[in-house]
């Protein structure tokens, strides 16, 4: 194995302050990129240094593997490392600012390397979704990370990550009695759900149209997020254990509150209401390019598949369907 690549970088972290490169630093990391393709298990014994270097150089060391894995690189030589640091430096950050004082210099410094390393986690955590799962339900990480986003993007990255979701759907149109299994992935609320489910159907379904690219891009992180605006093409709503018929499925909520049957997640569409709510582009925010939300529309149910699950959320017979639908609130 190379060790002088390795050696080499290491020497360039340790001197790091902060700020732009120098050339040094560019050559280090040139060889040191070269090496870890020709000899992947590089990567790893970087890894294991980043605890021993100064905060400026572990961020931008853990940047560093966070780029081999977005090219292919194993997660699990750098991962547990990478997000080791980041838990370590989490709460020595969040101290300072719970404190409402001025942050102490160490403080300081590990936030204005936060966003590199955060950068690195967030490619790492696309990767580990066991350890993502695990994050995500713990209760006391996710407050601080709560309480930190506004601070820093290190901590909204990370949250976003954390609180994104995918899952499999089932798409049921009232109106024309269709059903439809989706997939949708990497989505944090239902405004940015609508928005990608109108993409996948289009012009398909009555009631829909042709997508805005501008604004579906967005969505999908294929550019980076402006000011715009999208419209509800459809009325959506999902079933409720503890209630009749169907209830509206609010945009600003998580994905995860809407309702199952059979284990799948359900949602109605009937025609729009006047006066609907619009919801702006802020909710395809904070991106991860590392982690680009999407809805793939994957089968068209038979008629015989699409009644069942009509009968399932309560709507048994077109008849029904239609005297239920005109009652609907």
């Amino acid at each position: 194995m190379n060790d002088a690549a390795l050696t080499d970088l290491l020497a360039a972290c340790r001197a790091y302050a902060g700020g732009r490169v120098d050339t040094r630093f560019n050559v280090a990391a040139q060889a040191f990129y070269a090496s870890a393709k020709a000899q992947p298990k590089i990567a790893a014994r970087a890894a294991r240094e980043l605890s021993r270097l100064p905060p400026p150089g572990a961020a931008v060391l853990a940047n560093m593997l966070g780029t081999i894995v977005e090219k292919g690189g194993a997660v699990e030589r750098s991962g547990p490392a990478v997000w080791e640091l980041y838990l370590a430096w989490l709460p020595q950050i969040h101290r300072g600012f719970a404190g409402r004082k001025e942050l102490s210099p160490r403080q300081r410094q590990l936030l204005d390397a936060f966003q590199l390393l955060g950068q690195s986690v967030v490619s790492h955590l696309s990767g580990m979704p066991q350890e993502r799962a695990l994050a995500a339900g713990n209760k006391a990480l996710m407050a601080m990370l709560a309480e930190l986003q506004d601070y820093t993007p290190g901590a909204a990255w990370v949250r976003q990550v954390l609180l994104s979701r995918s899952d499999d759907l089932l798409l049921l149109h009232l109106p024309s009695r269709q059903g439809f299994r989706l997939r949708y992935g990497n989505i944090v609320n239902c405004f940015h759900l609508f928005t990608l489910i109108q993409a996948a159907f289009g012009e398909r379904l009555p009631g829909g149209r042709a997508p805005n690219r501008f604004i579906v891009d967005m969505a999908r992180c294929v550019t980076v997020v402006e000011e715009g605006n999208d419209e509800p093409w459809w009325r959506y709503q999902t079933v409720r254990p503890d209630e009749p018929g169907l209830a509206d499925i609010s945009g600003e909520e998580s994905v995860e509150t809407i309702f199952r049957i059979d284990g799948r997640q359900i949602i109605v569409l009937s025609p729009p209401v006047e006066g609907a709510a619009l919801w702006d582009t802020s909710f395809f925010t904070p991106q991860l390019f590392a982690m680009p939300a999407n809805v793939v529309l994957e089968e068209t149910l038979t008629p015989s598949e699409a009644e069942e699950w009509f009968a399932k959320a309560g709507f048994p017979t077109a008849e029904a369907a239609g005297t239920q639908g005109a009652d609907k609130p």
